[in-house]
């Protein structure tokens, strides 16, 4: 394939996952949100269950297959959003943001984890 010398700059965001400076969209697909009510149910199954039997390992194990199964959904867009990245520029920047503080924000910290940035840039990278 060869080398593209275009530069461009990108702006991580909650509503949009990234925007670049020649101001493509990715969307955010959310796929935390989307199956919380779910994964409500699978851990509300294993709190009912009597600890050490047979039926909390299954439920346990049910719930432990659907975190990584979001997981997996989310890992599998970061990788791409970040394909398509490398493959259109040559320089990408993106924007420095502490999202350890933002975090502690309670309003947008689910939002925030969602978007899983730092998976993305660190696939592009």
């Amino acid at each position: 394939m060869p080398e593209s010398n275009a530069t461009v700059g990108i702006d991580l965001g909650v509503k949009h996952l990234a925007i670049t400076s020649d101001e493509d969209f990715y969307e955010q697909p959310k796929f935390l949100r989307e199956s919380e009510r779910t994964l409500h149910r699978k851990q509300r199954s294993v709190s009912r269950k009597k600890k050490g039997s047979i039926r909390r390992r299954k439920a346990v194990r049910e719930l432990a297959r659907l975190h990584e199964h979001i997981a997996n959904q989310s890992r599998d867009y970061a990788h791409k959003v970040s394909k398509k990245l490398v493959r259109g520029y040559g320089l990408i920047a993106f924007e420095h943001l502490n999202v350890q503080g933002m975090v502690k924000n309670h309003h947008f910290a689910k939002s925030i984890v969602d978007a899983s940035w730092h998976q993305l840039v660190q696939y592009t990278t």
